[in-house]
């Protein structure tokens, strides 16, 4: 029978995972990830992963989440100010994170093949309403905000989390829209999405 593991020794095996998972699925891609191949770097029996994790999927869906907390916590720290046309700071920060994501090895993986409908399969109910809430309360507290500033913001933070899960979903179609045309597509749906959703008084 084998030893339970303290507090301690429990973050630091997470921390591990997460740090080893991350690397591994940004290098060789979540198909070709093992569970086996995560615990052999961290240094665990492969049967000791599911003391942490429910799956890989599990794990993956955590160290995507940590990625999009980074780009939350960007656009939640945008100083916009009435003065400095918001609009314009607004769009600029947005097409900075089409960038990121662009970019974003982890991120473009989700996407790739059938990598999405297996994670989304693995994972549960609870924990992906909790991840479309946490976009959702970051819109709201951004709303807030700007709302405090004199900036006010047509529709329901909701509804503007799942219209930007749009336009960064379409990250991943450039060919189908046009590799020569696809920067400026994009940057005018940018333009069209923030001169429709916000007015400045």
């Amino acid at each position: 029978m084998s030893r339970g593991f303290s507090e301690q020794e429990r973050q630091v095996i997470t921390n591990s995972l997460i740090e080893q998972g991350r690397i591994l699925f940004s290098k060789l891609g979540f198909q070709k990830t093992s569970i086996l191949e995560i615990t052999k770097n961290v240094g665990i029996a492969q049967g000791t992963f599911y003391k942490f994790f429910h799956s890989k999927e599990e794990l993956y869906f955590v160290i995507l989440e940590m990625e999009e907390q980074k780009i939350r916590e960007q656009f939640l720290n945008i100083e916009v100010c009435r003065e400095d046309h918001p609009k314009k700071t607004i769009k600029t920060i947005l097409k900075e994170m089409i960038h990121t994501i662009e970019t974003n090895p982890l991120i473009r993986e989700l996407y790739i093949g059938s990598n999405m409908e297996k994670i989304l399969k693995r994972l549960s109910p609870e924990l992906l309403e909790k991840h479309f809430m946490k976009d959702s309360n970051a819109l709201l507290t951004l709303v807030e905000k700007w709302r405090f500033l004199g900036i006010h913001v047509k529709e329901d933070p909701t509804v503007i989390a799942g219209l930007l899960r749009s336009l960064f979903v379409l990250t991943l179609h450039e060919k189908e829209i046009g590799t020569p045309v696809y920067k400026e597509t994009m940057n005018l749906f940018v333009d069209l999405i923030v001169d429709g959703l916000i007015k400045e008084e």
